[in-house]
């Protein structure tokens, strides 16, 4: 499947479900998911507890290979049943010794929990391309140091102004931003984390600050389009090379 034909399944499934088992998740961005995780770390799975009386969830207890953000645990939820057997449509479950990548909130108890919709990763030896970019952005932000948690849903439309890339030459596989916002949504200005080089750094600048932004902040005090003043967005893009037909193209979605 050419990468256009990906683009567009992954922009249908923002709306409907490709899964035949009807359990709906939007598709969460890599940075999107990444910031507004409490725990992210590369883990195995060592031994499954059964789920306590009526609980939708089972604890695990695991081995932190790769610390990223979060406390360092022993264990951790997960919404399923220990058994194995779905009981509802976004049960999931992982054998003793499966390795995963966890993104994790925290419960209302104070413990790490993840679910279907959470963006794990269940890590194969034979890793695909996205899976081994994945794991590149994790060991960059890890070893900068950025560990920022928002819960904030941010939201622009940047595909248009995307398709003057079609066509780019080489450049890295992917680029972080950081955008900087008044109250009003107003973006005060695009920080450069890391690029693409300096003429598309310019450019994307130009794009994230000329976007129209909406917010939502349902997680946290229930208002919409309003932030602190200085709030902050991670944002990542992706470049991908010319494939057969297709030209190459930078987006951003991690497809």
């Amino acid at each position: 499947m050419s990468l256009i034909a990906k683009f567009v399944l992954l922009l249908i499934g923002i709306t409907y479900t490709l899964s035949t088992s009807a359990c709906v998740c939007s598709h969460y961005k890599f940075m999107d998911k990444y910031v507004r995780s409490d725990f992210v770390a590369r883990v195995s799975i060592v031994k499954n507890f059964p789920n306590q009386g009526a609980a939708l969830h089972y604890r695990s207890e695991i081995e932190i290979e790769h610390l990223i953000k979060g406390k360092n645990v022993k264990s951790i939820l997960i919404e399923g049943s220990s058994d194995g057997k779905r009981r509802t449509s976004c049960d999931i479950f992982f054998k003793e010794g499966t390795k995963l990548l966890v993104y994790a909130r925290l419960d209302s108890t104070g413990q790490y929990i993840f679910d279907m919709c959470s963006g794990y990763r269940v890590l194969s030896d034979s890793a695909g391309k996205t899976q081994i970019r994945e794991i590149q952005m994790l060991n960059f932000l890890d070893r900068h140091d950025i560990r920022a948690t928002d819960k904030t849903f941010y939201g622009a439309d940047l595909h248009d102004k995307l398709r003057t890339f079609h066509g780019i030459k080489t450049i890295p596989d992917f680029a972080i931003y950081e955008i900087t916002f008044a109250s009003n949504l107003h973006v005060d200005s695009v920080r450069t984390v890391t690029g693409f080089n300096a003429e598309i750094d310019i450019r994307l600048a130009e794009i994230l600050q000329g976007a129209r932004w909406v917010s939502d902040r349902i997680l946290i005090d229930g208002k919409k389009n309003e932030v602190p003043s200085g709030s902050k967005l991670l944002i990542g893009f992706y470049y991908y090379p010319a494939q057969a037909a297709d030209e190459s193209f930078i987006s951003e979605w991690d497809l």
